[in-house]
């Protein structure tokens, strides 16, 4: 494994390289009290690890680290340093090891062998490929195993996590972050906050075997799947994809229906996520109108309700699929059941949102009540 190694103080220097050497096989191309020189010799000779100090005249080691990460993500970094305080940004910047001056061998020694451990490949292993389920709750699913959820650090941290998933591929700002996720909190106390998880967010997926990498930006972050495919992005595509339905592509069109488990993120109040989340939602609520239009002109009626039934046990705040489900039972002489969904969506709606029926809804309900069954469904 070769190494190069940078601190401005020539002693502490000298001694690094010395006891890398005794202690390790590691070869050493390049010592450096500059860390602008330094930086060209890395971008050009691709080390497989940078000792480094963090307190420098020309540039702190935390923006070296940044500089190196951008151009060389699977660079592993060991800070050295006299400072206790940058450790929650060093590990944020998701770097091997942080060692404190004067050295000691035995935690020199211990550094070591992790560096050894991901060269002879004993360190986890990830799996090359799953599939991240965000219908419903954020669950993972590997092969031939059911979806499970991460047992996360903190709320945040799962959050940071979904905000980041939401962009895939597209770096986000910091302050785009501290917006979103951490509003009203002073600048200082926020970044910490965030480094913090999203330190606790690359330690999770560790832990968890999971193939996720969130790159480190100059000004921000971006999650790379490396892989891995997305549970909405599968749906859409093959809502996009789907024949004309007819009576051979009925079973298909069912298929991606089903895939529809919950609300993207349904679980959780993420206001940044209601705009994809009504979107997607209204997608889907489309395809089952048309799903439940090829029944009526079949003469599938109860395929029809059955199939409203469950967008209700999904959506059950759905106010348009109860007023759906009443004109159907009304169009099949069902009167007890119109009553009974209008009273569950009267129930729904006191108890949830202390709301009444739209004025719409009302009104129907009250003609079909006083005109006989069929009649109301002529608004």
């Amino acid at each position: 494994m070769r190494a190069i190694l940078i601190d401005d103080e020539p002693l502490a220097l000298t001694h690094l390289a010395e006891e890398l050497q005794r202690l390790s096989e590691i070869e050493i191309i390049g010592t450096f009290r500059s860390p602008k020189q330094a930086l060209k010799h890395i971008l050009q000779e691709q080390p497989e690890v940078v000792f480094l100090d963090i307190e420098m005249p020309e540039m702190s080691g935390i923006d070296l680290a940044e500089h190196i990460l951008q151009h060389l993500p699977h660079t592993h970094i060991v800070f050295v340093t006299v400072f206790d305080e940058y450790a929650v940004k060093a590990f944020e910047l998701n770097s091997l090891d942080y060692l404190l001056k004067p050295l000691q061998t035995e935690r020199l020694a211990k550094t070591i062998s992790r560096l050894a451990a991901t060269a002879t490949g004993t360190a986890p292993v990830t799996d090359p490929v799953f599939k991240i389920h965000c219908f419903g709750p954020l669950k993972f699913e590997r092969a031939g195993q059911p979806p499970a959820a991460v047992r996360w650090k903190t709320f945040r941290a799962q959050e940071l996590f979904c905000f980041l998933l939401q962009n895939r591929g597209k770096p986000v700002r910091k302050e785009v972050l501290l917006e979103r996720l951490w509003p009203g909190v002073d600048w200082k106390r926020g970044v910490t906050q965030l480094y913090t998880a999203i330190y606790q967010i690359r330690k999770q997926l560790q832990a968890e075997h999971i193939n996720i990498q969130i790159s480190n930006l100059e000004e921000g972050y971006m999650l790379e799947l490396n892989g891995a495919v997305v549970d909405i992005e599968i749906w859409e595509k093959q809502m996009a994809m789907a024949p004309a339905l007819n009576e051979s592509t009925l079973p298909a069109h069912l298929q991606i229906a089903s895939l529809y488990k919950g609300d993207y993120f349904g679980d959780y109040a993420y206001e940044w996520a209601e705009m994809e989340q009504t979107r997607l939602r209204v997608l889907w609520v489309r395809h089952i109108r048309q799903l439940a239009g090829y029944y009526m002109d079949a003469q599938q009626h109860e395929e029809a309700v059955s199939l409203y039934l469950k967008v209700q046990r999904v959506l059950p705040n759905e106010e348009s699929i109860y007023f759906e489900l009443m004109h159907l039972y009304n169009f099949i002489g069902e009167r007890r059941s119109v009553e009974y969904q209008y009273g569950l969506l009267a129930g729904m709606l006191r108890r949830d949102m202390d709301m009444v029926p739209h004025p719409k809804v009302q009104r129907w309900f009250e003609a079909w009540k006083r005109e006989g069954p069929g009649d109301a469904d002529t608004e």
